[in-house]
């Protein structure tokens, strides 16, 4: 499959300029490929530096585990287990990251930091419609 991610970033951008228009706190939105490597990152103005990390955390840590990383938090906690039992220090369980399918297979994944947890979460997934809609 040929994924033209030059496409996704027009998505972020659209994404951002609605987000933008809410009067809310600024955000960063990443794109990760299958392997949880980057390759779009998008930092709304004003944003903190440190949401970058935690955005792109968010979509590396959604296309490790193939899961939303709400669902990777509630598959922590009822297993009880934690986060270094993965051996992976890139993982986070903060909700916010969606993965990104076509056809049942796995092609990158999102993850969105700026707001509370339950609005990044909502965000997310949001944008990873998008997204999906632009396949």
């Amino acid at each position: 499959m040929n994924i033209n991610f030059m496409a996704w970033a027009g998505v972020t951008l659209s994404m951002a300029e609605r987000i933008a228009e809410d009067g809310g706190r600024p955000l960063c939105f990443a794109i990760v490929d299958s392997s949880g490597s980057l390759v779009h990152l998008y930092r709304m103005n004003d944003a903190p530096q440190r949401l970058v990390t935690i955005a792109m955390g968010k979509a590396y840590s959604s296309a490790k585990m193939e899961v939303p990383t709400v669902l990777f938090r509630q598959r922590l906690l009822e297993e009880q287990l934690s986060l270094g039992d993965f051996k992976d220090d890139g993982l986070t369980s903060l909700p916010g990251g969606q993965p990104l399918f076509d056809d049942g297979k796995l092609i990158g994944a999102v993850g969105v930091s700026g707001r509370t947890l339950e609005e990044d979460e909502v965000l997310s997934l949001q944008f990873a419609q998008r997204i999906q809609a632009a396949l």
